[in-house]
C-alpha cells in the first residue's frame, strides 16, 4: 500500500513539474512575441527614418514612409505570433493523439 501511494505522488509530482515547465515556456513565447510587436515598429520607424527616409526625402514625407514601414513591421511580427500560434496548436494535437 505504501509503494502504490509513493508512486502515485511521484507521478503526481511529475505531472506538477511538466505542467510548469510547459507554462513557463508558454509565458516566455507570449512574452517574446509581446516584446516583438511593441518594438519592431518603433525600432524600424526611426532606424528606417534616420538611416534611409531622412536622406531621400523632405521630413513630412520621410516620417509618412517611415510609418508605413512600422506598420508593415508590425503585419509582419503579427503574421508570425498568428503562424506561432496556429501551427503550434496543430502541432499539441498531433503529439497529444501520438501519446
Amino acid at each position: 500500500m505504501g509503494k502504490r501511494n509513493k508512486t502515485s505522488l511521484e507521478s503526481q509530482h511529475n505531472n506538477a513539474e511538466n505542467l510548469a515547465k510547459k507554462q513557463q515556456e508558454v509565458f516566455f513565447v507570449i512574452l517574446f512575441y509581446c516584446l516583438l510587436i511593441i518594438i519592431s515598429p518603433i525600432a524600424t520607424f526611426f532606424g528606417s527614418k534616420y538611416f534611409i527616409y531622412d536622406s531621400l526625402f523632405d521630413p513630412i514625407p520621410s516620417n509618412i514612409w517611415a510609418a508605413v514601414s512600422a506598420v508593415v513591421a508590425l503585419h509582419i511580427a503579427l503574421g508570425l505570433y498568428l503562424y506561432r500560434a496556429y501551427f503550434g496548436a496543430e502541432e499539441t494535437k498531433s503529439l497529444r493523439k501520438q501519446e
